[in-house]
């Protein structure tokens, strides 16, 4: 992971967006989740299709109010903003047990193959990196090979298969010891 990328994903922890220009030419606002964001991740879903849903959550959840919340209130949760400030992906990593966290990625239709996904996956993991996760995983329906293809690019990435689920898991290593000098923190006195 290089360095800027890290300096990016530290930025997004203050609210602040990144833009990111995919491979398709097209831009995108990538920025930290908040609750007000619920109704447009909704609509985003709305524009989904089915099987999109069904991957990224293996099955088809209703958007209730409750589900949404939860959605974008996870420990790291990032939707990348179109210019027309629509949301068209939403980016999840949940800490479970200890120093392990789950992630997860949904793209709209119309917005996939572009490099999106990746570029929010990259951010989740930096910022996995940056507070402390020790491993992130995967769950996804078999067949789905893009997790697979995505996490072998960090390291070696191990494969799990049980009850009709493959799980990749990915042991991280920390930051750099020296990364708040290289984002501008000064150092305590």
């Amino acid at each position: 992971m290089k360095t800027t990328r890290l300096a990016e994903s530290a930025h997004l922890f203050s609210g602040s967006g990144v833009t990111t220009r995919l491979r398709d030419g097209r831009s995108v606002t990538i920025r930290a989740a908040t609750p007000r964001d619920a109704g447009d991740v909704s609509a985003m879903h709305v524009r989904c299709s089915t099987e999109t849903v069904r991957h990224r959550y293996h099955s088809v959840p209703s958007m209730t109010g409750r589900f949404l919340s939860q959605l974008v209130g996870t420990d790291i949760a990032l939707v990348a903003e179109a210019p027309n400030r629509a949301i068209v992906a939403l980016a999840n990593l949940g800490r479970d047990d200890g120093d392990a966290g789950e992630l997860a990625v949904i793209v709209e239709d119309a917005w996939q193959r572009a490099g999106l996904g990746s570029a929010l996956l990259d951010h989740l993991i930096s910022m996995a990196r940056l507070v402390g996760y020790r491993e992130v995983y995967t769950v996804a329906l078999p067949g789905n090979h893009w997790f697979r293809g995505t996490l072998t690019r960090y390291g070696q990435a191990r494969l799990e298969r049980s009850a009709g689920y493959d799980s990749m898991r990915l042991a991280l290593r920390p930051p750099l010891a020296r990364l708040p000098e290289q984002l501008g923190a000064t150092a305590a006195a």
